[in-house]
């Protein structure tokens, strides 16, 4: 193990990625340690990627495409992915017990979502990728989950899955705006709008999808959904809400127009996270337990096809073009 040095910042920056024939959407395969890269046209796997052991779970792309950033849960640190040659090259720690990542919109700082961290507190890392160093680190409630910045990037919001709260900071200063506790357990998905006035906040085991306002920071809206919700994604068109409720293997579609649920469909193992393909035309849903993805035909709300990946996958990215 090493810590991240002028090596790593060679391998993410002078590899160039040229001009992608088709979208890649990246899994990683929690028991099989490694990533299932699957063809957004096709709905194939075009390639496999060995991650060794440590059980790799999430997985985020740097903005420009060129290297995906992966966790792993049992040992603890990170690995860097070189896209275009399709191999790990380096293994490096930041933090004390990472679980997901996210990175500034302008690339220049890597976002460290760890629980039990090393300095004692669960807490947002931020790592200066050019100064080679921990520019600030800001101190959260219990599990920081997942992250979203503003469509500006002034702020960044993050969920509390055991706490039931989003956290507003502020990246340029490190320090909390805002904390708006809902209480649900289990809270994990965030969701923005294209005009970044709305943000939908999975409330876990609260059974909903909260609606906030960023101006205010309020809750200004509900949406019961039948089951403990995990995952909230939007159709790149805005027009539907996709909720994983993977304990009870359904997967809702809300129309936002009227907050309504359209379609419950039944999934085989456990629901976890969704990404959107590029072309607007399929929703891709992880199903753990099952080690596959499941793709759903966002027109008709139907599944028409499942993908089959590794052993438990979780983890998705998709390889900016």
């Amino acid at each position: 193990m090493r810590n991240l040095g002028v090596t790593l910042l060679l391998a993410a920056t002078v590899c160039g990625a040229g001009p992608a024939a088709a979208a890649t959407l990246y899994i990683t395969n929690t028991k099989s340690d490694s990533v299932s890269i699957i063809d957004t046209d096709t709905l194939e796997v075009v390639g496999t990627i060995p991650l060794g052991k440590g059980k790799p779970n999430r997985i985020v792309f740097h903005p420009d495409g060129k290297t995906a950033w992966v966790v792993y849960d049992k040992s603890r640190d990170l690995g860097v992915i070189d896209a275009e040659t399709r191999k790990l090259v380096r293994r490096v720690r930041i933090g004390g017990n990472p679980y997901n990542l996210n990175f500034t919109p302008d690339g220049r700082q890597l976002l460290v979502l760890d629980w039990s961290s090393d300095t004692g507190s669960d807490e947002v890392i931020f790592y200066d990728l050019k100064a080679e160093k921990i520019a600030g680190r800001v101190e959260v409630s219990t599990w920081p989950a997942h992250s979203v910045f503003s469509r500006d990037a002034r702020l960044v919001y993050v969920s509390g899955e055991t706490a039931g709260d989003v956290t507003v900071i502020d990246p340029a200063t490190h320090q909390t705006v805002h904390r708006l506790v809902h209480g649900g357990g289990d809270a994990m998905g965030l969701a923005l709008t294209a005009d970044g006035k709305t943000l939908y906040a999975a409330a876990g085991e609260n059974k909903a999808v909260l609606k906030i306002d960023t101006g205010s920071h309020k809750v200004v809206g509900e949406i019961p959904l039948p089951g403990i919700v995990h995952e909230a994604t939007l159709t790149l068109d805005g027009q539907f809400l996709y909720a994983t409720l993977r304990k009870a293997n359904k997967l809702v579609v809300v129309r936002t127009a009227d907050d309504k649920i359209v379609a419950v469909l039944p999934q085989k193992g456990y629901p976890d996270l969704v990404t959107m393909d590029p072309g607007g035309r399929y929703a891709l849903v992880t199903n753990r337990y099952a080690d596959l993805v499941s793709v759903i035909d966002v027109k008709s709300h139907t599944q028409v096809k499942t993908i089959a990946v590794g052993r438990a996958p979780h983890g998705m990215a998709l390889r900016p073009r």
